[in-house]
């Protein structure tokens, strides 16, 4: 296995970027969260890549990205991945030497932009990518309940609620005091990501994609996560990947 490279930090549109890039690196990867997540949780998944230049950035509205504010629209997450293609490998963003990866909501972003853009990478990869749309009105998911918590109490409360049915009771009380205020703040891009997922016109048009798919799912993964990895591979008419 290769020795990781330097992680070094960046500024790219507003966007905090993680990078570790090797003196010659196989292929541009990029990688991409999911709702109430960071950057800093592929840590480990880059240092593993050592042979790649391997790249993770802060979506809009979280994290270090917290100033550029939500989303209006799934579309600006597409082209706040593609503005961090663009900047880490133009010669590769020409040519479509790029793997997209993509988990949860960030492996949505990762198929909306492999449809929209076609030629910009070679393989695109999806993680537990969820199907919000096909969520019936008052479901009892996680980002349902957090919706209503959202129209109830606020983006901060739905915030506090998504967080604790992801991570648990336990790791939210561990946080420190801004560490709290940080997540509390994020409620803003929390209910834009989930409000905004579950439109029909947030499906992409998976026969647009021309990059080699992968859809994978955990033993682990909720049940209507596995349900979705197993829809959208047969829809890409590929094998769902268990790991």
């Amino acid at each position: 296995m290769h020795p990781p490279a330097a992680l070094t930090q960046h500024i790219v549109d507003g966007l905090a970027v993680m990078r570790r890039r090797p003196e010659d690196p196989v292929a541009l990867v990029v990688l991409v969260h999911g709702a109430m997540d960071r950057a800093a949780s592929f840590g480990r998944t880059m240092r593993r890549l050592g042979a790649v230049d391997v790249v993770a950035y802060d979506r809009r509205g979280y994290g270090a990205s917290q100033a550029k504010g939500p989303a209006s629209s799934m579309t600006d997450h597409v082209e706040d991945l593609s503005a961090v293609c663009d900047w880490a490998g133009e010669e590769m963003a020409r040519t479509g030497a790029i793997v997209g990866v993509g988990h949860s909501l960030g492996g949505l972003i990762v198929l909306e932009a492999a449809a929209t853009e076609t030629r910009r990478f070679a393989s695109v990869g999806a993680f537990e990518a969820p199907m919000p749309w096909e969520a019936p009105e008052g479901g009892t998911r996680p980002g349902d309940a957090a919706l209503a918590v959202a129209r109830a109490d606020g983006p901060p409360a739905a915030a506090e609620y998504f967080y604790r049915a992801m991570v648990g009771d336990a790791v939210w009380n561990r946080l420190g005091d801004g560490a709290r205020r940080d997540r509390l703040a994020e409620g803003p891009a929390l209910v834009s990501d989930l409000e905004h997922s579950r439109q029909p016109a947030a499906e992409p048009d998976l026969t647009a994609v021309a990059a080699e798919p992968h859809i994978a799912r955990g033993e682990r993964s909720a049940q209507h996560l596995r349900e979705a990895a197993g829809k959208w591979a047969e829809r890409l008419d590929v094998a769902p990947e268990d790991i």
